[in-house]
């Protein structure tokens, strides 16, 4: 009997860590890595990473990722081969992982991230035999509700019904800010256990729809056309102007958390990623390439300065527009 899809999200997901494959199919990159890092913690628990993880991309060569897997580990009890964006890679060589999902490593763990998976293919169904298909997509309506109830208690915290719903409505389905949202209730709510509604509405702000993120978005594309649109749009309602400023201080600081977690040495990607940048990774990229460091501490000393020039008198839609370009150019 085939093994059930499990979704990362639901409370099914318990897994021992016994598996030889994984295969993480779906688009949000927020529970691909929310699940590749619990496989991988009870897969070799706090063992040093280098001696028993590697990583490829989908231009990877099938004979490397083999030997990776029959590699014995070394000061660790298990070994993680994880082929990230592995669409190409699994079309290049699938009868040969066919065999392989035949007659897995013993001491070596395969990880695929895939976006498409088709269930009538041979390597499909031998996966269950050998493995497991976690669904990585983001959930919707009750489920999303379930998916933030448990994302609270990994903060140590019950979050109800009504707040997990009102959390919901106004957060939509944004995992990487919904987990943001939660750590920040969690130091609100302190040493209480549950968190209600009326915790949601002191703490966090409504940013559902496809306005919420467009001023950061044109920001770090550099089109300042667009980011005085989104600014001008955001700016409809008394004190949203600090919002938005909240907004860009949390956008300049996790680029400066990157760029400086780069120059120290640490892997492009892996300093993207632990800036909590799980959508548009290139464009990204790209912006701290073309800002660097010293631009983007200029660009933390342009927000403060716009904080205090509206807290002194100064026209928020003015201040706004003025900062935007200047975060742009």
């Amino acid at each position: 009997m085939a093994q059930p899809v499990l979704n990362w999200y639901t409370p099914d997901m318990a897994d021992d860590g016994s598996n030889a494959i994984y295969v993480l199919h779906g688009k949000d990159a927020f529970l691909r890595e929310d699940a590749r890092k619990a496989i991988i913690h009870r897969l070799v628990g706090d063992a040093d990473p280098q001696t028993c993880l590697a990583t490829f991309d989908g231009e990877a060569a099938l004979a490397e990722v083999l030997d990776e897997l029959r590699t014995l580990p070394f000061l660790a009890s298990h070994r993680v081969v994880i082929v990230r964006e592995a669409d190409a890679f699994v079309s290049a060589n699938r009868e040969t992982l066919e065999d392989y999902f035949e007659n897995p490593s013993s001491s070596g763990t395969l990880i695929l991230e895939v976006g498409a998976w088709p269930k009538n293919t041979k390597l499909a169904k031998k996966l269950p035999a050998a493995g497991k298909l976690i669904e990585c997509d983001s959930p919707q309506g009750g489920k999303l509700v379930t998916w933030i109830r448990k994302a609270g208690q990994r903060h140590g915290k019950v979050v109800d019904n009504a707040a997990a719903a009102l959390l919901a409505e106004w957060v939509g389905n944004d995992l990487a800010t919904l987990e943001n949202e939660l750590a920040k209730l969690a130091c609100y709510v302190g040493n209480r256990e549950t968190v209600t509604a009326d915790d949601v509405t002191a703490v966090v702000a409504a940013t559902a729809g496809p306005e919420a993120f467009a001023v950061t978005n044109a920001v770090i594309a550099g089109d300042i056309a667009a980011a005085l649109r989104a600014t001008f749009a955001a700016l409809q309602t008394r004190g949203a102007e600090f919002a938005l400023l909240g907004q860009l201080a949390w956008h300049v600081r996790r680029s400066l958390q990157a760029v400086q977690a780069i120059r120290a040495g640490q892997n492009r990607q892996s300093a993207i990623r632990a800036a909590k940048v799980f959508y548009n990774q290139r464009e990204f990229e790209g912006m701290l390439k073309r800002r660097g460091e010293r631009k983007l501490q200029q660009d933390m000393r342009r927000v403060l300065r716009a904080d205090l020039g509206m807290k002194g008198g100064l026209a928020a839609r003015a201040a706004m527009q003025d900062l935007v370009v200047q975060l742009c150019i």
